[in-house]
């Protein structure tokens, strides 16, 4: 089966994405050419003395807009929630734009887990393009370096900034270390590649496990061919 990069659909901040014909959808990929990590939706991403996977300036706190990224207080909404027990007893709840809508915003559990789930982050400006996908969509990236993949979903809208945004699991996937979003500590160098399949989320889009998020990007991308399609598709958008 060959895989058929059908047109350059668009240029989004420097990098070109095209269209992918898999034969009963149509997809999309690009590569990007710098990855950047997320810790959010993590229970240990963000403390207010800067203790977490992820450096608390990202959020905005204290002098910004950080309601983007944390729960603000029931009881204190000039200031963001702060777990009260267990490990993460101290940091703050973290939001991801994929949730589950069945918990209390106020919940960690009810977002994704930028540690535990490989997801991509969409520039909101990139989001609101029809056919670039929603939250809960699956995607496959690839390191065409390390020549090791990640299956993952759509998981949070982010400020507008250029693709290649992922949480720390999708790095770690990539580099076959565990990635940090502050540390920047394994998180793999060079170009990425991004295959992205539109109107594919499940209902509910969340929560999900691991292992169906595997399986479903497992079904989507035999269309291509498998997985061992992939360093092809790299090549063929790197010309």
């Amino acid at each position: 089966m060959s895989i058929l990069v059908v047109d350059r659909w668009m240029e989004y901040r420097g990098t070109v994405v095209h269209s992918i014909d898999t034969g009963a959808r149509q997809a999309y990929a690009y590569l990007s050419p710098n990855i950047t990590v997320t810790a959010v939706g993590a229970p240990d991403a963000y403390h207010p003395d800067n203790l977490g996977t992820g450096h608390i300036r990202k959020t905005h706190w204290p002098d910004g807009d950080w309601r983007h990224a944390l729960v603000a207080d029931p009881d204190h909404p000039r200031r963001p929630l702060q777990q009260t027990g267990g490990r993460n007893a101290g940091y703050f709840v973290s939001i991801t734009a994929l949730n589950d809508p069945s918990r209390s915003r106020t919940d960690p559990t009810a977002y994704v887990d930028a540690g535990r789930i490989p997801y991509l982050v969409l520039p909101a400006p990139f989001h609101a393009i029809d056919g670039s996908g929603d939250l809960g969509d699956f995607v496959v990236a690839y390191h065409p370096v390390t020549r090791r993949f990640s299956y993952g979903l759509i998981g949070d809208i982010g400020a507008d900034r250029p693709l290649g945004e992922i949480s720390m699991r999708m790095a770690s996937d990539l580099s076959g270390q565990r990635a940090e979003a502050k540390s920047g500590q394994g998180v793999p160098f060079g170009s990425m590649l991004c295959l992205v399949f539109p109107k594919s989320r499940m209902t509910p889009a969340w929560p999900m496990p691991p292992a169906a998020i595997r399986a479903r990007c497992e079904h989507l991308l035999k269309r291509l061919g498998g997985q061992t399609r992939l360093p092809q598709l790299a090549e063929a958008l790197a010309e």
